[in-house]
């Protein structure tokens, strides 16, 4: 009876450090998980594609032998210095220009440099497209960040429903987003198939301020019954370029 007892208290020991374990394994996966991927999830929307915008300034109109080795040196902080003989190298009417382009299935990086004679300025940047939702845009900044240039970070996630949304629906989604990422809504546009919020969460350390007010989150959603469902995107600090 002892030994009996023994074994389920064993038993039951084992269960609960397994059922620890387990929820440990869960809690820390999600945890880790993207804000943005876990928004489109509580929407019941999928991921398309992520994208991030950057570029930095230098107040000064570099050379040709310049500006290669500066161009070097951040594909070589990004660990995309292997195949150097790729860059790209022309002379403009206002400048030099060099591009290098790097694609695979899922991702594709476009780098860019060019000099402005006129303004006797230098300009860096980079654009990446992910198509796969595990990829994190934000080792990017992460590895430039140990450069000497100073870049600017625009992200742009966009997600699809297969359904269509109405106008008071497309409010509702952007309220969720809003809600999971600690953001209250500020400033609202919407027309008759899109509606766009921006808004302020402490959850992002990067933001921009437009008429001494603070934005650094964009949600918008586009929707018309010609459609075979609705787009989603969510900017951060701010959406740019058409959507």
């Amino acid at each position: 009876m002892r030994k009996a007892l023994l074994y389920l208290i064993i038993f039951a020991s084992l269960c609960a450090v397994s059922g620890y374990g387990i929820d440990y394994h869960v809690n820390n996966k999600l945890n880790h998980q993207s804000p943005y991927y876990l928004s489109f999830a509580s929407i019941g929307a999928i991921s398309l594609e992520s994208r991030l915008d950057c570029w930095a300034k230098i107040n000064q109109e570099l050379s040709q032998d310049e500006l290669e080795t500066k161009f070097v040196k951040v594909l070589k902080d990004l660990g995309m210095a292997r195949s150097i003989e790729k860059i790209i190298k022309t002379d403009k009417e206002y400048g030099h220009h060099i591009s290098y382009t790097v694609q695979s299935k899922e991702i594709t990086y476009v780098f860019s440099a060019e000099t402005d004679s006129d303004k006797n300025e230098t300009y860096f940047l980079l654009n990446v497209v992910s198509t796969d939702p595990g990829y994190e845009l934000s080792g990017i900044e992460e590895k430039l960040s140990n450069g000497d240039l100073n870049w600017h970070y625009y992200y742009l996630y966009t997600g699809k429903l297969d359904h269509y949304v109405d106008q008071e629906s497309r409010n509702q989604l952007i309220d969720v987003i809003l809600q999971n990422v600690g953001a209250g809504s500020s400033e609202i546009y919407e027309d008759q198939y899109m509606t766009s919020i921006t808004a302020y969460t402490p959850l992002f350390e990067n933001s921009v301020t437009v008429q001494n007010k603070k934005y650094n989150i964009q949600v918008a959603a586009k929707s018309t019954p010609q459609q075979q469902g609705a787009l989603i995107y969510i900017g951060q600090p701010l959406i740019i370029g058409d959507y």
